[in-house]
């Protein structure tokens, strides 16, 4: 296919052939326009002189790019000679580079073979030294084999040291043990000598009981059979006379008596109070009576156990009384009271725990002196509790021993004296025995189970030789930590003793320390040294010290089935929880809409039950009632409610209301006190103490509305209307 050029000559020439052709066609030429054709032809004169000017310019054009391609022919020409020149030097400078390596890899391989030479001289070397090494380590091996066996004749020998050791000590544990039962036996003995004594003098005295009416407390009264007559009034002790009744660790456990009687009018000095009480928890706690006084102080007087025949089933406590008093009978720690007398040494050994002793030496002191020891025990369950309520707190903290009071003399010792303090053992410890134990059981009913691999001779003499390095850097190779803290009577503030030497035992409950300087309270304590620091310490041991004092008591809300308008309102310690609960459900108390709140109290915490809302009790005397907690016995109130306002919560199918228990606290407040008024200066202020009502827990009380009835529609009669208008005046003439 071929391509046509179309140039501006191209349309003059076809219209020149175009006319040409017609006029040779056509016959006549009469009426032919000769202006058109000589138009047609000028043009094409004219195009053809163009096109010969343009085929002039294309001539010139045309030699101009012969000259260009003659020039570029010859650079071509001249690049390609350059290029051959180059190849050519490029393959003689890699032939002489060849020739430089060949001549560098001989050399090398002249070295390599020399270092062989050497390397061969240099094995048969260490061949020789290598067997002159394992001669040596051979005799040494001998060495360390004869030198263990001596370290395990000693090692054997130290075992058989700490087995005797071990049994002397569960001999001297066994004779303590014996000893106590002794003197405790002697105590009862001796108690019941007095009882006997007692109850012999005035056997022949007439009983007044009061045990088996409600409207008294329980109690029974000895008299002389010439004071018959004399009248006696027994009653129960209100809540505010009970306040300031038990002091720290004591708590109540028999029921307050109000006892009146009047011994003027007979030769009777006294009479003697039986009361009845709950069977004490420990041996660390003795009952006593305790007496109110006329300004509100309680004390405790000269108590002794009694038996009533008609009452074996009941524990009595007796005292005598000279006068009208109220009485109550508490459970307190144990006092000891030590003499100690300077020309001869002696040892005291607890009645409340064998493992507190006290050992003085002779000339300990220029005067004798007596110590009042009273310990106030941490048994476990109790500690592991206090370390789960305040885990951030008793985080490092393993094992504490019981507060021990001591109540002396203020004397100077020339001496120390030698305690042994008991420790609670840690549980941790117990844990790992017990996994230890549960594995050789496991393995012994499993005999199949593969053995551990001991450690090779070499690995444990590498072991004792870093203990032994080790102890001679005195690094210490545990973490734990034995600090001694004391305190002051009355404070709370805990001290770390920094000057005695605490000596722990082998079985890790008892620790032996000589001190000096008595406190009056002191507990000793095993933490970690890595997990607790002893800025940290006294701070725990004084939230330990808070939360022995303190009791967690619930408080739960219920309606009686039968009456819902009836409600119970119960207080009572937490432990004593599920026995309050069926008690209360023997009584038709439901547990639906319970409410139940925990809160925090102190042992004989007087407390005021008071309510607020649209719900109240029915009998007015009851919306603010005063009570005291007491763990062994529990408060229970029982009300029938009422709504205040029936139109008000109409949105609810309830009317609502609340329970409030509130408790006076103690703070500082300023008082503004006037110097001179006359002088006209300044108020100055004072801080006094003043009491404060606190709210502790509020419990919602639901009260059911009674179903809406229809309202009876009012009997009317009808309606009348009568016309009205102007009135007319009557005339007075008519």
């Amino acid at each position: 296919m071929t391509t046509t050029t179309t140039t501006m000559l191209d349309k003059p020439l076809d219209d020149l052939c175009r006319e040409i052709t017609d006029l040779r066609q056509m016959k006549i030429v009469r009426d032919y326009d000769m202006n058109k054709l000589s138009s047609i032809i000028t043009i094409s004169k004219d195009s053809l002189k163009e096109t010969e000017k343009f085929q002039q310019q294309i001539l010139k054009q045309l030699q101009q790019f012969e000259i260009s391609l003659t020039d570029i022919n010859e650079i071509l020409r001249a690049n390609s000679q350059q290029k051959i020149q180059l190849e050519q030097q490029q393959q003689l400078g890699d032939d002489v580079d060849i020739r430089a390596k060949l001549m560098a890899l001989n050399a090398e391989a002249l070295e390599c073979r020399a270092a062989a030479v050497q390397l061969q001289f240099q094995a048969k070397m260490v061949l020789s030294k290598t067997t002159e090494i394992e001669k040596r380590a051979n005799d040494e091996l001998a060495q360390q084999t004869h030198e263990m066996k001596i370290k395990q004749h000693e090692i054997e020998k130290n075992r058989a040291e700490e087995y005797e050791r071990r049994a002397r000590l569960e001999e001297e544990r066994q004779r303590l043990k014996e000893l106590q039962q002794k003197q405790q036996e002697q105590e009862r003995l001796l108690a019941m000598t007095k009882n006997h004594l007692h109850e012999d003098e005035y056997s022949h005295w007439l009983l007044r009981e009061f045990m088996n009416d409600n409207q008294y407390p329980p109690c029974i009264i000895r008299i002389s059979p010439n004071a018959s007559s004399i009248p006696i009034s027994i009653d129960y002790s209100t809540v505010t006379e009970t306040e300031n009744l038990l002091d720290n660790q004591e708590e109540l456990i028999s029921t307050p008596i109000n006892i009146k009687f009047d011994l003027t009018r007979t030769d009777q000095q006294f009479i003697i109070l039986a009361i009845p009480y709950i069977l004490r928890r420990s041996s660390h706690r003795e009952n006593v009576i305790k007496v109110r006084q006329s300004n509100g102080v309680w004390i405790s007087i000269e108590t002794n156990e009694s038996i009533i025949d008609s009452y074996k089933e009941k524990r009595f406590v007796e005292c005598k009384l000279n006068e009208s008093s109220i009485c109550a009978v508490v459970s307190r720690l144990k006092h000891d009271i030590i003499l100690i007398q300077k020309q001869s040494s002696g040892r005291y050994i607890s009645n409340a725990d064998p493992r507190f002793t006290l050992n003085w030496p002779q000339n300990i002191s220029q005067n004798d002196f007596s110590i009042d020891v009273c310990i106030q025990p941490v048994d476990l369950q109790t500690f592991i509790q206090f370390s789960q309520n305040f885990s951030s707190e008793c985080q490092g903290l393993l094992a504490v021993g019981p507060i021990i009071e001591l109540n002396f003399d203020e004397i100077n010792l020339l001496k120390p004296i030698q305690f042994t303090l008991p420790i609670l053992i840690q549980p941790k410890k117990k844990s790992i025995s017990s996994k230890i134990k549960r594995s050789s059981i496991d393995e012994s009913n499993n005999p199949q189970q593969p053995t551990i691999s001991h450690p090779s001779q070499q690995e444990t003499i590498d072991q004792q030789q870093q203990l032994i390095f080790k102890s001679m850097l005195g690094e210490d190779l545990s973490n734990e930590r034995l600090v001694l803290l004391y305190s002051g009577f009355n404070d709370n503030t805990w001290h770390i003793d920094t000057d005695i030497q605490l000596i722990d035992s082998k079985t890790h409950d008892i620790i032996t320390t000589n001190i000096q300087y008595l406190h009056s309270r002191i507990i000793v304590v095993r933490c970690d040294k890595q997990l607790m620091s002893l800025k940290q310490l006294p701070t725990t041991i004084c939230l330990l010290d808070q939360t022995l004092n303190q009791r967690s008591v619930t408080l739960f809300l219920r309606r009686r089935l039968t009456n819902l308008n009836e409600i119970c309102l119960v207080c009572c310690s937490s432990q004593r929880r599920d026995t309050v609960e069926n008690e209360i459900q023997q009584e038709n108390y439901s547990t639906e809409n319970e409410q139940i709140k925990e809160i925090i109290l102190e042992e004989g915490q007087i407390l005021e039950l008071r309510f607020r809302g649209n719900v109240i009790p029915i009998n007015n005397d009851q919306q603010s009632i005063q009570f005291a907690f007491n763990t062994y016995f529990p408060f229970y109130f029982e009300t029938n409610v009422s709504e205040i306002d029936k139109y008000s919560q109409h949105l609810s199918s309830y009317f609502y209301g609340f329970i409030q228990i509130f408790s006076k606290q103690k703070f500082l407040r300023n008082g503004i006190k006037e110097i001179d008024k006359k002088k006209q200066q300044s108020d100055i202020g004072k801080q006094e103490w003043q009491d404060s009502d606190i709210c502790l827990a509020e419990l919602l009380i639901t009260l059911p509305k009674p179903p809406t009835e229809l309202r009876t529609p009012i009997q009317k009669s009808l309606t009348t209307f009568t016309g009205e208008g102007k009135k007319k005046k009557k005339s007075l003439f008519l």
